[in-house]
């Protein structure tokens, strides 16, 4: 963890705070304090994707031209009131000046309202809010969901057409605790990464640019593994989304940084902690043979391999093969699948039907609430 180090320069009385840097810059102050957890379930994610970062204060913002230390700002789930309270014109001016200049903002909940131009919070009307990185209204909570302050699991529908979707279902469920609606002023144009599908169709999860730079706001909680320890928390633990969140913020944070977008590779999905014990809609029996090619030891001109799985729970289902860059090579859509088991074979090609060279490849198979993965080796 990357702990706030600063440097006090006294010179004929004046005071000038200077950041270390890091990739990704977590403000941590007023708040926050009352949620920690949006924070801690946010610096497991990074470490997990090996994206540097470092907690910074109201303190740092307002005195710190932040486009020379950090390339991202993340304000976390919280009290947004808070946030505007703490930072003043100067850092309003930094956190604008890092996103416009090619930086990018990621704010959760409370720090998606902050990015606003206003915010109609429950009975407390439309109130300005002065960092306008959105030029529009957030407004919540959705009652309809769940009013404040319960918290629930709720369905996104997932724009498959923006490029943070690239490895996404079209659906997918997620953490609500108070987080907006959107509402784009007339004329402005913003790109729809998620609507809640229980609410409207209302945009849930937005992204756009900002001068030469990247925001993306997300009014849902998929920093928070429900089901799962791996984010050191226990919030909402007793609750279960059927499937992690984490590889769409892992390509959300691709996006976000300006790189390629990627899933997570076979190390990174094979270095999570053990799930916790939950019932499953599939189970990836296997594959024969496996290792399997031209090659392969078991079995000499085996080309094809049969991957087993089983059904429990009728779906849509969505078959898709990556290698270990995150990259997707093929994808198939078998359609409604009833209870039962099954057999899909794999000859080792590519989307276009090009064969693809020896190595390990990820197979996934989801629906609309759970991903699951299985390892596959092709040698030539």
């Amino acid at each position: 963890m990357f702990k706030p180090f600063f440097i006090v320069l006294l010179f004929f009385g004046s005071v000038t705070w200077a950041a270390q840097g890091a990739e990704v810059a977590i403000y941590t102050d007023n708040g926050v304090g009352t949620w920690p957890d949006g924070i801690t379930a946010f610096e497991q994610f990074l470490n997990w994707k090996g994206i540097s970062y470092q907690e910074i204060t109201a303190l740092d913002v307002n005195n710190v031209s932040l486009k020379d230390d950090y390339q991202v700002i993340y304000f976390p789930g919280g009290f947004a009131w808070y946030y505007k309270a703490a930072i003043d014109s100067a850092g309003i001016e930094h956190i604008r000046e890092l996103v416009s200049s090619g930086g990018g903002y990621i704010g959760m909940c409370a720090g998606a309202y902050f990015a606003s131009d206003s915010v109609e919070w429950e009975e407390d009307g439309k109130i300005d809010y002065p960092l306008d990185l959105f030029d529009g209204v957030a407004k919540g909570a959705i009652d309809a969901i769940a009013p404040w302050d319960d918290y629930t699991m709720t369905g996104l529908r997932m724009d498959t057409t923006n490029v943070i979707n690239r490895y996404e279902p079209p659906e997918e469920t997620m953490l609500y605790y108070g987080g907006p609606v959107f509402k784009p002023h007339s004329g402005v144009q913003v790109d729809t990464v998620a609507t809640w599908s229980s609410y409207f169709d209302s945009l849930a999860i937005i992204n756009f640019t900002y001068g030469a730079g990247r925001v993306l706001l997300i009014a849902p909680h998929p920093e928070i593994e429900e089901d799962s320890d791996r984010d050191s928390t226990t919030f909402a633990q007793e609750l279960d989304d059927r499937g992690s969140d984490w590889p769409f913020l892992w390509s959300a944070m691709d996006w976000l940084l300006g790189r390629p977008i990627t899933y997570p590779s076979v190390s990174a999905l094979h270095s999570w902690p053990q799930k916790a014990t939950v019932p499953d809609d599939i189970e990836i029996e296997g594959n024969y043979p496996n290792p399997f090619g031209l090659g392969s030891p078991f079995r000499q001109n085996q080309a094809t391999t049969s991957i087993r799985f089983r059904v429990y729970r009728g779906s849509q289902m969505d078959l898709r093969i990556y290698n270990i860059n995150g990259q997707e090579v093929y994808q198939t859509t078998p359609g409604f699948l009833q209870p039962g088991r099954y057999e899909w074979s794999w000859s080792g090609i590519n989307n276009k039907g090009f064969p693809l060279p020896s190595g390990t490849y990820l197979l996934t198979i989801q629906n609309h609430r759970q991903r699951f993965v299985h390892k596959v080796m092709l040698i030539k």
